[in-house]
């Protein structure tokens, strides 16, 4: 998540309902431990907190593009890594000047396919630092945002298996769009590329969902951001909140994360977020202080209102 100056907000929403029914949905069988496999490759000492720019950045992305392809995903692009320049902005001493993102697509099937639903989360983090000439400290960034991408790994996973075998495979739907985004940690530069250059036309986007900072679940509290940009938005998380997660909807992370640029598009969104917490952009932001279930139970959450999203024909 990017650092910004936090500001306070009140998001007033109204009780609204949904205009379509949909099929029932099967409990989506997100696995822990397939997610903390992921997470530990990406917040492990030899990624190097996988700064902007770097090579540790872009082995983490062909580490996305490699589970995109073993699950069975259509490149998004062109080899599914999308590169942009970011100059000289790297957070880190072994910084280059191009960063990527990475894209992956489960099509969609009749009438609803040429719209998207998308799902995006943030693989970079802030690299590393030099403290004496003979040793660095390494900001592994496990909640911030290995586990947002890990989670993105795993429902995408899912949709992919759902949407060829099962019940999912036969109906109208949307096309599902995954994107891990480099470098938002110096500006956010990934997404905004793609919404500058997108592969698809915005206005065609559904909905939205971003998972930036998801492994600190607390209390069972989940902040949830953008969701004013929709009524159907709220509505779905209500009905879909089978967990009785404590959803607290507040618009002062608007800006702070990668759906900005959709919102400033004028397109759904919505971030989950488990909130800020002391070890946030510092060396003690490590696997082992990830809830591991709580993510599990985020991205089922998450799930279960994107399934829904992809078939429910029309929306309030």
């Amino acid at each position: 998540m990017r650092r910004v100056n936090w500001f306070s907000a009140i998001l007033v929403l109204g009780v609204v309902a949904c205009s379509e029914s949909a099929a029932p949905i099967p409990t989506p069988p997100l696995d822990e431990a397939d997610f903390s496999s992921h997470l530990g490759f990406l917040a492990d000492d030899s990624l190097y907190g996988r700064g902007a720019g770097t090579p540790a950045e872009r082995q983490a992305a062909e580490y996305v593009r490699d589970e995109f392809v073993r699950y069975g995903l259509a490149a998004g692009v062109p080899g599914f890594l999308q590169p942009f320049s970011i100059g000289a902005q790297g957070q880190s001493p072994d910084a280059g000047s191009e960063s990527q993102n990475v894209i992956g697509v489960v099509p969609g099937s009749g009438q609803l396919a040429g719209q998207w639903v998308v799902v995006g989360a943030h693989y970079d983090h802030v690299g590393w630092r030099r403290i004496t000439p003979d040793s660095i400290v390494i900001f592994n960034g496990a909640d911030d945002n290995a586990s947002g991408t890990a989670l993105l790994l795993e429902m995408a996973r899912f949709v992919a298996q759902y949407f060829t075998v099962g019940e999912g495979s036969g109906s109208a739907r949307r096309s599902f769009m995954f994107h891990a985004y480099g470098a938002e940690e110096i500006g956010l530069v990934g997404s905004r590329h793609f919404c500058a250059v997108p592969t698809v036309p915005l206005d065609s986007v559904a909905v939205m969902v971003n998972l930036d900072m998801v492994g600190r679940l607390r209390d069972n509290q989940l902040i949830l951001s953008g969701a004013s940009s929709a009524t159907f938005v709220p509505a779905l998380l209500a009905e879909e909140n089978t967990t009785s997660l404590d959803l607290v909807f507040d618009d002062k992370y608007l800006g702070a994360s990668d759906h900005k640029c959709y919102y400033d598009a004028g397109r759904p969104v919505v971030h989950f977020f488990t909130g800020l917490h002391p070890d946030y952009h510092s060396p003690w932001d490590d696997a082992g202080l990830v809830n591991g279930a709580g993510a599990i139970a985020v991205g089922n959450l998450a799930l279960r209102v994107l399934l829904r999203a992809a078939v429910q024909a029309t929306f309030n």
